[in-house]
């Protein structure tokens, strides 16, 4: 389907749906300032349903009263934090938590908008995985050029500097022994561990964001089934082929890699694995529908869910090196498209 059905309840359905709608964007955006995970994963869901069945006027307000309202609750939970940690780290935390709630309800919006306009799901997902990174690296980058801050850095510090904290009140309550221990042993691990990973956390956040819109995209799609609407869907998973110019930043990560590792260059190592990060999950999923294509008449969904699911775990670039070779060699043989160009899972297709 392109775009909305035209076929809608009455007025007065209407907008007691909008108004439900609403209502639980906002509550699912305050129980996520409390308990943030997992509440936060699916809370850009009402905000796509409602950007999708009521247009943007009520879901963009919706979404800034959402951020407002977690805004205030945020800043009452940090003005408990001010004799812990120092006024000005306060600040920035406050500033990097709010990013959150803000891509959240970005993500919503996207999804349903572009569903909305009839952009096939394919599209949807890039512009909800740009949406889920835009927000975050623009403000990093923005305090990082301004303030010389790495929002990154003081977050990690401020986590690390309230566990010592806690440990240390619980240290007066006489605990045992061993128990504190233990939670000093894993400060300083993730004290060590930090350096080791920072440099690799633009892939993997990239990666993270993608699954977050994947999953965003499947649970909206499940809701506004449920009241009624079809709105563009993926092709079967059999079908899943991706545009054939992401296998290039695939290989190019691999080649930067191998450079970095023959050279001893640290910085071609760390550019080359963000972006084997990025990509390595896109195409294991391309290369476990090839597996999915070969098996369909040879095995039952279970024995295929099985077998892919073995392959997946213990030889992972095997699955990710066979999507790649995919969009060049096609496999499975997909037909091109009536309008010439070939059947991708990143420019739509629906079921």
């Amino acid at each position: 389907m392109n775009g909305m059905d035209p076929e809608r309840p009455s007025e007065q359905g209407r907008a007691a749906d909008g108004v439900v709608l609403a209502v639980l964007t906002v509550l699912m955006a305050l129980l996520g300032a409390l308990f943030p995970l997992p509440v936060w994963l699916v809370a850009p869901v009402p905000v796509a349903v409602l950007a999708y069945r009521h247009g943007y006027g009520l879901s963009v307000a919706t979404a800034a009263l959402a951020v407002l309202l977690v805004g205030w609750v945020e800043q009452q939970v940090f003005a408990g934090l001010a004799h812990v940690l120092p006024a000005a780290q306060l600040r920035y935390s406050l500033l990097g938590v709010m990013v959150a709630p803000v891509t959240l309800g970005l993500i919503g919006l996207v999804i349903g908008g572009a569903w909305r306009e009839g952009i096939s799901a394919g599209r949807t997902l890039w512009m909800a995985v740009l949406a889920a990174v835009l927000p975050g690296a623009a403000t990093w980058l923005w305090v990082h050029l301004v303030h010389g801050v790495d929002l990154v850095a003081v977050f990690i510090d401020n986590s690390l500097l309230l566990a010592r904290t806690l440990m240390e009140q619980a240290a007066q309550s006489a605990p045992a022994a061993e128990a504190l221990a233990d939670w000093r042993l894993m400060i300083e691990s993730a004290e060590r561990s930090f350096p080791l990973v920072r440099p690799f956390l633009p892939g993997t956040l990239v990666a993270a964001a993608s699954c977050v819109a994947a999953v965003d995209m499947a649970l909206t799609r499940a809701f506004l089934v449920r009241l009624g609407d079809d709105p563009p869907w993926f092709p079967p998973f059999a079908r899943w082929r991706f545009p054939w110019p992401l296998a290039l930043g695939f290989v190019a990560g691999q080649g930067l890699l191998l450079a970095g590792s023959a050279m001893g260059h640290a910085g071609l190592i760390i550019a080359g694995e963000n972006m084997r990060v990025m990509f390595h999950l896109l195409f294991a999923a391309q290369g476990l529908a090839v597996g999915w294509y070969l098996l369909e008449r040879r095995l039952p969904a279970v024995g295929r869910v099985l077998v892919l699911g073995l392959v997946f775990i213990v030889a992972p670039a095997v699955a990710a090196w066979t999507g790649v070779l995919d969009t060049w060699f096609n496999f499975r043989r997909l037909p091109p498209q009536p309008d010439g160009s070939r059947p991708e899972a990143g420019t739509g297709g629906e079921t």
